[in-house]
């Protein structure tokens, strides 16, 4: 495969978020929006595996050869699964749709990004939904007096000048210049919560257009100020890494968040529109393709990342909140949801949120690992990372026992598709039934060894 494959299912151009927004949907059933959707995620996910493979090969790097091994695992055919059956807790409907099986949990995998995004999207209509609008004091602008003022919802995007770079390297530079200006007085005044996230894009000229969006709770703010203040953070960030900054100023953009929002006023924008800008992407599912192979590689190097989505300040205090009555759980692979397109936010009662830093392609847990990987593999598995463990054993082992724990994954999340949805019938992508009898039998085995398949 090269960078110029083009899918067969006429979706190259559309992005993870609403992969299917430009076609005629009322044209097709359920079954085929789901399953063009599982397609063109699939195809996605195969050109990114392809390109990496070759790069990492080309590079003799073992850790990004197996990294496009993962991708190509979580991106096959075989590793999705499509019902007619879901069930919505909120409506008490059922629905058509996809899940994935194994999730391997990488930056550069269009099904684990697009999960991540639906998380990000539960995660922030719950605090939404339990934070209020509080009065505080604040010196108004227009007004030139102290005023006791009603808290606003703001959709607020910061951006910086272009430079020519990895985009590793951008992100370095963009994350100085956050942690710099989250710091100031003038910040935590003005905004007393926000969720954050970060995208990128890449121009034409080969430069990463990075930009971080807040859906924020904030007085009213001197937009004058608030661009100098994150001038100033920028122009610093860009002297700690050596870079010229030949810009007027770092641009930063604010509507006023409003139930329904008027589409010819651009100063403010609808709730929905605002929440989806911001528990989106991290990219168009195609850009990781334009990468240049140095750069795709740089990327999957990353073992560790930075925070690309968060919740801060009274959302934060929500969270912890929501987590001590257990109205935030825990969730696994979910499923996708043909009527939206994108994965439906509705379909568990909430989400579990954890604000460290991300790791990349966490180890599958201790439930998901067979025990018959032999030579003591599998409590390596739970002990160490992937990285680490294929550098151990060497490719080949590695890959042996790494397929293995997929297969066993796929079983597990099977049979637990099955307990939560016990009237739906499930098939691959093929329309091919799941066989009932092995996974009887499968499930035998697991109760005979003790574990369990709660949730």
């Amino acid at each position: 495969m090269t960078k110029n494959y083009v899918p067969q299912k006429k979706l190259a151009d559309l992005d993870l978020n609403s992969e299917l927004a430009e076609f005629d949907l009322d044209s097709l059933f359920s079954r085929h929006k789901a399953i063009s959707l599982a397609d063109y995620r699939s195809e996605r996910g195969e050109v990114v595996a392809a390109l990496l493979g070759k790069a990492a090969e080309d590079a003799g790097d073992l850790v990004c050869s197996i990294y496009a091994e993962r991708l190509k695992a979580c991106a096959d055919r075989t590793n999705y699964c499509y019902t007619e059956e879901f069930f919505n807790c909120e409506t008490g409907e059922t629905f058509a749709g996809f899940s994935n099986l194994f999730g391997c949990g990488l930056k550069l995998c269009q099904n684990c990004t697009a999960r991540a995004a639906a998380n990000h999207r539960r995660i922030a209509r719950q605090v939404l939904k339990h934070t209020k609008l509080i009065r505080r004091k604040n010196y108004h602008q227009i007004e030139k007096k102290i005023i006791n003022e009603l808290e606003r919802y703001r959709f607020v995007t910061f951006t910086m000048p272009e430079f020519p770079a990895s985009f590793v390297r951008t992100l370095d530079v963009q994350k100085r210049a956050w942690d710099l200006f989250r710091k100031l007085k003038f910040t935590k005044h003005y905004f007393s919560a926000y969720i954050k996230s970060i995208e990128f894009t890449i121009r034409k000229n080969g430069t990463y257009h990075d930009h971080i969006h807040l859906l924020a709770i904030s007085l009213f703010v001197p937009e004058k100020q608030l661009k100098a203040e994150w001038t100033r953070c920028v122009q610093i960030a860009f002297a700690e890494f050596g870079l010229e900054f030949n810009a007027d100023q770092a641009n930063v953009n604010v509507k006023l968040v409003v139930d329904k929002a008027n589409p010819n006023d651009k100063t403010i924008i609808g709730f929905e529109d605002a929440l989806q800008e911001t528990c989106k992407y991290i990219t168009k599912s195609d850009s990781w393709e334009k990468l240049p192979a140095e750069h795709l590689l740089e990327v999957a190097r990353i073992s560790r990342w930075a925070r690309m989505f968060e919740v801060v300040g009274r959302f934060r205090e929500t969270i912890k909140e929501l987590n001590e009555v257990k109205l935030l759980t825990s969730s696994s692979v979910g499923e996708e949801v043909s009527s939206k397109v994108t994965e439906d936010d509705n379909t568990r009662d909430s989400a579990y949120f954890n604000t460290n830093a991300i790791i990349d392609g966490e180890a599958l847990k201790a439930s998901e690992i067979p025990e018959e990987t032999t030579s003591g593999s599998a409590e390596k598995s739970k002990r160490i990372s992937w990285r680490q463990l294929c550098v151990e054993l060497g490719r080949e082992n590695y890959l042996e026992i790494f397929y293995k724990q997929v297969e066993y994954a796929r079983k597990i999340r099977k049979l637990r598709l099955l307990i939560k949805y016990p009237l739906a019938e499930f098939t691959d992508l093929d329309g091919k039934a799941w066989n009932l009898a092995e996974l009887e039998e499968f499930a035998l085995q697991l109760s005979a060894k003790g574990i369990n398949l709660g949730f």
